[in-house]
């Protein structure tokens, strides 16, 4: 016949309350560093893209960079007006 289970002392409970939220502590920051690794990843490959495109339409990083810079200038002056 099956038997119920043990009535844990007040101690017990504690130490097993207590492994329970020190496994968990350890499995979150597991997570957050996989979370960290796949969205570096996800931002390699976002920049591998990019880069690809950019040697499509023969432009350089500097000639994007610099046509930016000009479009916020005048965006600042066009909002200062």
């Amino acid at each position: 016949m099956p038997r119920g289970r043990k009535k844990l002392t007040l101690e017990e409970k504690i130490r097993e309350t207590q492994q329970s939220i020190y496994n968990l502590e350890n499995r979150t920051q597991e997570l957050y560093e996989q979370l960290q690794e796949l969205l570096e990843e996800q931002k390699r490959q976002e920049l591998e893209k990019l880069s690809d495109a950019l040697n499509e339409a023969g432009v350089s990083v500097e000639e994007v960079l610099e046509q930016l810079r000009t479009q916020e200038d005048g965006a600042q002056a066009a909002h200062i007006a």
